[in-house]
């Protein structure tokens, strides 16, 4: 089947740059109000949502995720990643909203009525959408905090987790200490692989029931810890680090999990003109979620920069509404 690219032979209301959580609330909130609105993704509906663990179920419970009062309906309280992908799928299939797959947005660019969109598929060919507003709703995912150590580049080193059956009965170090470094540490333990974490403070900053899981662990050998401590090279056997006392070692190693967390990417924003708060990497947003360039708007996780811990789903559902009211505002007072 041909993918499908709506409505570019005709002017849009808006174009929603990301198909996640938010940029579907977008989407629905501009159907709503009667305006005209397609989204464009790089990937699938809700593609970032694939880089989660396999297996992952949701700490949110499935009320906190639903998508404008559309049921998400399942056995237990909160979803696994399957389920709630598949909720996705069917919000957007139930409400006929327009999504434009695998193609990735390279540009934006104001004219006299507006913006144009420039997007590439996957073969390189470029196609342009015209709307009078442009929401993006990129999130982070996409932009892994860096390490900047030598190796970094090696094939053993990943920035995202999946599921423990490729680290089984391999030497990991697991860099981070959030909730997603202690889970999977924990995961990759209980697979039979032999763990690692590294630290650059003293202790875990994750959810209260998994600390003393992960600490107890630590504790009785079974995973080892190093805190105060940093990377200094990644090498194709080993990995080496300095201590709390700034002393080197080289440990035995065959793979690194990076969960450092991710970074803002403003630039596709910041070239058409927007403001962006560099203390935090924050785009300098009003009310109603617009940049300091009229017309052009930002929804989802981006909208808090560097302080990724703030915006989930649970608060990013009332993005949409927020800047269609805005939008729908505007046309009727032309």
């Amino acid at each position: 089947m041909k993918l499908k690219n709506y409505a570019l032979d005709q002017p849009l209301d808006i174009v929603v740059i990301g198909a996640g959580p938010a940029g579907l609330c977008v989407l629905h909130a501009a159907r709503e109000a009667g305006l005209q609105a397609v989204a464009i993704d790089k990937g699938p509906v809700c593609g970032a949502l694939c880089s989660h663990p396999v297996y992952m179920r949701w700490f949110s419970s499935f009320d906190k995720l639903e998508l404008a009062g559309f049921p998400l309906l399942i056995d237990e309280k909160n979803p696994t990643r399957r389920e709630y992908l598949r909720y996705c799928r069917a919000f957007v299939r139930y409400f006929h909203l327009q999504v434009v797959t695998y193609r990735t947005v390279t540009d934006i660019a104001r004219n006299h009525d507006g913006f144009v969109v420039t997007a590439r598929d996957m073969y390189g060919r470029e196609a342009q959408w015209h709307a009078r507003a442009v929401v993006t709703a990129t999130g982070f995912y996409d932009s892994p905090r860096p390490l900047n150590v030598p190796g970094e580049d090696l094939p053993k080193v990943s920035h995202r987790y999946t599921e423990a059956h490729w680290y089984a009965d391999h030497d990991v170090l697991v860099v981070g200490a959030g909730s997603s470094a202690a889970e999977v540490a924990l995961e990759l333990h209980r697979a039979g692989a032999h763990v690692t974490v590294l630290m650059r403070g003293d202790r875990f900053d994750t959810k209260y029931w998994i600390e003393p899981d992960i600490e107890n662990r630590i504790r009785e050998g079974a995973i080892a810890c190093y805190r105060r401590a940093s990377i200094k090279e990644i090498r194709p056997d080993d990995v080496v680090i300095a201590d709390a006392d700034g002393c080197d070692h080289a440990i035995a190693n065959d793979f690194v999990l990076a969960m450092t967390g991710y970074m803002p990417d403003v630039s596709l924003i910041e070239r058409v003109g927007a403001e962006i708060d560099r203390t935090c990497g924050k785009p300098v947003l009003s009310d109603a979620l617009e940049t300091t360039v009229p017309g052009l708007y930002v929804a989802g996780t981006l909208c808090a920069g560097e302080e990724s811990n703030v915006v989930f789903v649970e608060n990013s559902r009332e993005h949409g509404p927020i800047i269609v009211a805005r939008i729908a505002a505007r046309r009727a007072a032309r």
